[in-house]
């Protein structure tokens, strides 16, 4: 066996720098390793602290959503993709009763409704409460979420709105009815009173007489309006003969107007001029202007109506008067209801007047006269149907 050559000097000195170098290496290459690791760690340290946050920031957000659920005036219920109720907020028991969490839907709905199914979105439990139900998906898992809201209150609320609603309307159909059975009762009293006159002869006695039935048959008329109205029917209406309805008012109105001194003129038309409506409406309309004239007038009035069809389609009645006329500041406002410039006035004899002449699909305005007075026009559609007539006969 042969011993080795034992290594020279050069030999050694290389063989030491080779060592000296990969120490060296070796070294640089641990230090850069531990850098490494240092940024890996605090790398990883900020990442668990990040995560740490995210996740506590994760519960807060889920206990405060579990609060807002818990604290929720309406139930919550979560149904999963069975329909089985898995979690509930407090108000859902308490609309509900327990138990619920475990049983499906549908047996739920029975239980407090007698329903197995929805068939709106309102439902009357047997405990007499009332709710509002909606439910929408969650995700799509197919879990869904029913609100659940109790809707009673609103109930309660809405019927007793509806029921002021209701008065309302009776204090204005009162008031309303006031207004319109004024003036032929006025105009009843005059020619009772003219009865009771021994010297008056049997012929005007007798037209007297039937003036007074046709008064008190106008008054049944517009108590039959009301009473219509009140029941919720819908207005009769029929074709009517325009001069009719001008008769009518003529005949109501005259006494009055006699009585102060007053005069009106009424055109004669002929039965070529028919509309669709109601004649004892209309003749109250015309009387409600004539006799809120007479009112306003601080002496003997001059009333005079003017009636033309403006063409195929409409015609128009005009109300002229040669009273004080309406002040410009409150000209657009006569018609509100309730609006008055008199101490004793209600303020809906005009707003009567508008309210028929709408039910008739016309129109009316207001203004006053250069000479002086008030004029008042309306506008009514002539429409040609196959409606029954009444009869032509005046009063």
């Amino acid at each position: 066996m042969s011993q080795a050559r034992p290594l020279s000097v050069n030999e050694l000195e290389q063989a030491f720098e080779v060592f000296n170098r990969v120490s060296v290496e070796l070294d640089t290459t641990y230090r850069e390793l531990e850098s490494k690791v240092d940024g890996l760690s605090r790398e990883l340290a900020a990442a668990r602290s990040a995560r740490l946050k995210e996740l506590a920031e994760k519960e807060r957000l889920a206990h405060r959503l579990s609060s807002l659920v818990a604290a929720l005036p309406g139930g919550v219920l979560i149904l999963d993709p069975r329909q089985v109720i898995r979690d509930v907020n407090p108000e859902a028991i308490q609309l509900l009763c327990n138990p619920l969490i475990g049983l499906s839907w549908g047996e739920v709905l029975f239980r407090v409704s007698g329903a197995r199914e929805l068939q709106s979105r309102e439902v009357l439990l047997t405990s007499g409460r009332r709710i509002s139900v909606v439910s929408r998906l969650l995700d799509e898992s197919g879990e869904r979420v029913v609100l659940i809201t109790d809707v009673s209150d609103i109930h309660q609320l809405q019927e007793l709105l509806g029921r002021k609603k209701r008065l309302t309307a009776l204090g204005e159909m009162a008031a309303r009815l006031a207004h319109q059975i004024r003036t032929p009762l006025s105009s009843t009293t005059l020619y009772l009173s003219q009865l009771g006159r021994p010297d008056l002869p049997a012929e005007q006695r007798q037209n007297i007489s039937a003036r007074v039935a046709e008064r008190l048959r106008h008054m049944g008329k517009l108590l039959d309006s009301m009473l219509s109205f009140v029941r919720g029917e819908t207005p009769a209406t029929e074709m009517i003969y325009l001069d009719e309805v001008l008769q009518d008012f003529r005949s109501t109105v005259l006494p009055q107007f006699e009585k102060c001194g007053s005069t009106v003129t009424v055109p004669s038309v002929d039965n070529t001029l028919m509309i669709i409506g109601d004649r004892d409406e209309l003749a109250g309309a015309l009387c409600n202007l004539a006799m809120n004239a007479l009112e306003a007038a601080n002496g003997p009035l001059e009333l005079q109506l003017w009636v033309g069809a403006l063409n195929d389609d409409w015609l128009q009645i005009r109300v002229m008067d040669n009273g004080p006329g309406i002040g410009e500041d409150i000209l657009d406002r006569v018609f509100d209801p309730f609006f008055t410039t008199r101490a004793q006035g209600t303020g809906l004899g005009l707003a009567v007047v508008a309210m028929t002449v709408s039910n008739h699909g016309g129109e009316i305005s207001v203004k006053n006269r250069p000479e002086g007075g008030a004029e008042f026009l309306i506008n009514l559609p002539i429409k040609i149907q196959d409606i029954p007539t009444r009869s032509t006969g005046n009063a």
